[in-house]
């Protein structure tokens, strides 16, 4: 084989691999918002709960950023 030929088959693998991780990464995606899906449907209120205190958390940081 040729330098050509080696960089075409080389950029081929290349693509295929990153079609293959985002598929990966998409159905990784879509199965963590399906299970989170059905936790806050099964628990309500520990979602409401979590929310809360994340948004708490947040605000409080982005209120001390804000002094300085």
């Amino acid at each position: 084989m040729n330098v050509v030929a080696l960089r075409r088959v080389s950029w081929e693998d290349g693509q295929e691999s990153a079609v293959r991780l985002w598929n990966q990464a998409r159905e990784t995606g879509e199965d963590f918002l399906y299970q989170l899906n059905r936790q806050v449907k099964r628990h309500p209120w520990k979602a409401v709960a979590v929310a809360l205190m994340a948004g708490t958390i947040v605000g409080g940081l982005v209120s001390l950023s804000g002094r300085r």
